[in-house]
């Protein structure tokens, strides 16, 4: 477990945040959990584990709309913030359960400021959760910092037709791509 950790968080940092300048938090949004990683000078200072994710979105999207937890999954990942095409808002569905994971981040935040005397300067959004349309713009109003969605694929050279599809998807291969760079790097 402490392997698989350490592997997946500095493949998220090797992928997005070389060069950046700390201290900086990594929100990685999974399906089951939402892991915060706060990087000081490359090095992790404090993680923490939040036991809700974007199944949690899903499960309360099927219950409001009355549809299975399989048709929630396809309307929440085309849809993400919106409206459906019978007017239903999904906003609020999504906020419900963001808004605990954002309450639980900002006190880790808040005690890692008060420990530390220092603000964090930026947010970065990994995870396939965290790839939400509309989700960026709420997490930017709960932080009140720069959020920026992790782009993974900024270091790798990809066909022009697959750019925008990539940027857009490129959250949910953050660690997949930080392995095959660190792969890259030991040939």
């Amino acid at each position: 477990d402490a392997k698989f950790f350490e592997i997946e968080v500095f493949s998220s940092m090797r992928a997005i945040l070389e060069g950046v300048q700390g201290p900086v938090m990594i929100f990685d949004m999974g399906a089951s959990t939402t892991k915060l990683y706060l990087i000081e000078r490359g090095l992790v200072q404090h993680s923490h584990t939040i036991n809700r994710g974007s199944q949690d979105i899903t499960a309360n999207i099927a219950r409001i709309l009355n549809v299975s937890v399989e048709e929630a999954e396809v309307i929440k990942r085309s849809i993400g913030m919106g409206k459906t095409a019978d007017g239903a808002d999904l906003t609020e569905a999504v906020s419900v359960i963001a808004e605990h994971i954002f309450s639980e981040a900002n006190r880790f935040l808040f005690d890692f400021q008060k420990k530390s005397n220092q603000n964090i300067k930026s947010v970065f959004l990994t995870g396939g959760g965290s790839a939400l349309r509309g989700f960026r713009d709420l997490a930017a109003q709960n932080f009140k910092v720069e959020v920026i969605a992790g782009n993974p694929f900024e270091k790798v050279e990809v066909p022009a037709f697959l750019e925008n599809i990539l940027k857009e998807t490129g959250p949910e291969f953050t660690v997949a791509v930080g392995a095959a760079l660190r792969c890259l790097q030991e040939i």
